[in-house]
């Protein structure tokens, strides 16, 4: 499935805010669920270049929804609850910023300001500040509240790794962060001594040093080699998993990252996620399919293409001397079979008792939607393979049968006997 506009900037901010609009949802969830009042409006949504998009699209000659603006509309009612901090040094992006949000109903609720620990819950605060310049105070303000960070500055340079490391550190937090590209592709155009690079390419190289966290420039011995054995898209996706594997060292054991290739047309750019909750991964395959795109599934997952029916020819009114046979269609791909998710996931865990969350960690590389493990489930708990009470309890365990259960016996309570009745003991 190809996505709805080949367009990948598009298609990458529609992504964003599919996700951003999911992730709020699972706050409010939990926070209606919890017995403390407060905690109902501690969620933070922070777009640390939030009018890149705008910057990107024009360089291509396109218009777009910065993702930004698309994830304050995904969240819709539980935005209200959010604290939203869109970040942009450019005052007259942060203005372009200012009319999007009161285009789509929400201009009253947007103030510009310096300082994010006064963003009140339900506002969308416009910080005009460089990014790594307000770090300190955005860590300080959102504290261990659950965060959405979304990180996508068009220059390397904009985003060293010091400014990433912070939140990458909190527990609570979900990065999403999306790899400048287009100055790694930069670079990649002069393969000489660093000594030797031009003075712009030099601070290009220089920048994307500082966004990998390598003063040693290792990274570039790593790109070379990573381009001489499968060219550049190699290349990046070797940088990408230099980049999970730093995401990962700076959060919690345990700490799910994963990286995702966006597709549009003959572009593509790698997103990484740094999950707070098992289940996040799964939202963004979600968010994914939701702007018509798709994630490769994992084997056993996927049913076997559908054949398509035959039918009879129509009789020709004419006699043909040499008919012309038409070619057989191509079969259809039936995409994701609920049974064929609810046999793969029995046969994995038969005999076992497994938390939820550990059942959703182990399906972060997977394809799949939190939906369709949900759906699976309760297929499996229809022919009784499993048992489970529910799965929103942050303990919620799912019990997979060896066999599946025999339905328990009713008995039958014997009647009582009316008065005056003889039972069948009884002495007439």
């Amino acid at each position: 499935m190809k996505p709805r506009t080949p367009d990948l900037e598009s298609y990458s901010s529609a992504v964003a805010g599919g996700f951003a609009g999911r992730w709020a949802q699972g706050v409010a969830r939990r926070s209606a669920e919890a017995s403390d009042a407060e905690v109902a409006a501690s969620g933070w949504f922070v777009d640390a270049f939030a009018g890149a998009d705008l910057q990107r699209a024009a360089l291509s000659g396109r218009s777009v929804q910065p993702a930004a603006v698309a994830a304050v509309r995904a969240m819709a009612g539980e935005a209200a609850m959010m604290r939203i901090a869109l970040v942009e040094e450019d005052p007259g992006l942060v203005a372009r910023l200012a009319e999007a949000l009161d285009g789509i109903g929400v201009g009253n609720r947007v103030r510009v300001l310096s300082d994010p620990a006064t963003i009140a819950p339900g506002e969308i605060g416009l910080l005009e500040a460089a990014f790594p310049a307000i770090t300190p105070a955005l860590a300080a303000a959102v504290g261990d509240d659950p965060l959405l960070m979304r990180m996508a500055p068009l220059a390397a340079r904009a985003l060293p790794w010091r400014s990433v490391e912070p939140f990458a550190a909190l527990a609570s937090a979900d990065l999403l962060l999306r790899v400048p590209e287009e100055d790694f592709r930069k670079q990649a155009r002069f393969s000489g001594p660093l000594a030797d690079y031009p003075p712009h390419l030099r601070r290009v190289v220089e920048g994307c040093s500082a966004f990998m966290g390598d003063d040693r420039n290792g990274w570039l011995v790593a790109w070379r080699a990573a381009e001489r054995a499968g060219g550049v898209d190699a290349a990046l996706a070797a940088m990408a998993e230099r980049l999970r594997l730093l995401l990962s060292a700076a959060g919690e054991d345990g700490r799910i990252v994963r990286t995702q290739l966006l597709e549009a047309g003959k572009e593509s750019v790698h997103v990484l996620l740094a999950a707070s909750r098992p289940e996040h991964p799964l939202e963004l395959n979600g968010a994914i399919g939701d702007a018509g795109g798709e994630v490769a599934l994992t084997v056993g997952f996927r049913a076997e293409a559908e054949e398509e029916p035959e039918s009879a020819p129509e009789p020709s009114p004419v006699l043909e001397l040499f008919p012309v046979v038409a070619p057989a269609p191509e079969p259809k791909p039936r995409g994701p079979d609920p049974q064929a998710i609810a046999d793969d996931l029995h046969a994995r865990h038969r005999g076992e008792l497994v938390l939820f969350r550990d059942l959703l960690a182990s399906l972060a590389e997977s394809g799949l939607t939190t939906e369709q493990v949900r759906a699976a489930l309760a297929q499996l708990r229809r022919e009784s393979r499993v048992r489970y009470r529910g799965l929103d309890a942050p303990d919620a365990e799912v019990d997979f049968l060896l066999e599946p259960a025999l339905p328990t016996p009713r008995v039958k309570k014997p009647r009582k006997a009316l008065p005056g009745e003889l039972g069948l003991f009884d002495e007439g």
